[in-house]
């Protein structure tokens, strides 16, 4: 009778605490493994982002700021930019920031307005406050003031080649091609045009008036 009862309890599984502690330790590497490989994945997406971000603000695009108040009042203090200098060709009208070189005086990158290029002639009556180029006025909705600051170059002034004309848009408190110190720039200076403001938030968009110039004619 004891032998039959011993036949019919159920074996019992023989646990080795060498095998479970060998799960554990294989569960804890896959999981190991696992987050390894999700800070490489995410590594990776940063590096591939960081790399675009480069080439767009190497050859398409980069940010700028308005340091000071000469390009009042289409542009204002510490306004943040976006400028590109991809196939850009100079046009009287652009909105450009210069490199460091073309102050000869202090150094300083510049964000001023094309009123010239190469070949074209310009003449400023400073007593009226009118600009004129290849003799035709220009009409200026953009400017704070008419021009009246005469900065000691002399007109009129042909631009020479390769190089451009410009000038604030707060006429009376820009330091520019008026101005021994810069006087006409270097296509080569150009850093880029720019392109739209993205900050303060409230006046993101498209920088306003950055349009071809405007010849006043002799009827007006």
């Amino acid at each position: 009778m004891e032998n039959q009862n011993k036949k019919n309890i159920p074996a019992q599984p023989e646990f080795s605490g060498e095998s479970s502690l060998e799960y554990n330790m294989g569960e804890k590497d896959s999981k190991q493994k696992n987050r390894v490989k999700e800070i490489l994945e995410y590594a990776e997406s940063l590096t591939l982002v960081f790399a675009v971000m480069l080439l767009i603000f190497t050859f398409i695009a980069r940010p700028a700021t308005v340091d000071g108040t000469s390009m009042l009042p289409t542009l204002e203090d510490q306004e943040r930019l976006v400028i590109s200098n991809l196939f850009y060709e100079p046009k009287a009208g652009d909105i450009v920031v210069l490199c460091g070189e073309a102050d000869k005086e202090e150094g300083r990158t510049l964000i001023k307005r094309i009123i010239a290029t190469e070949g074209q002639t310009v003449d400023i009556d400073f007593e009226a406050g009118e600009v004129y180029v290849d003799g035709e006025k220009l009409s200026e909705p953009y400017i704070l003031e008419p021009t009246y600051l005469d900065e000691g170059t002399e007109f009129p002034l042909t631009v020479p080649e390769g190089e451009i004309f410009v000038m604030g848009d707060n006429r009376n408190g820009s330091r520019d091609s008026r101005s021994t110190t810069i006087g006409t720039v270097k296509e080569e200076y150009i850093v880029g045009r720019t392109l739209f403001r993205f900050f303060p938030f409230d006046r993101f968009g498209k920088i306003g008036d950055t349009g071809r110039l405007n010849i006043v004619s002799a009827e007006e």
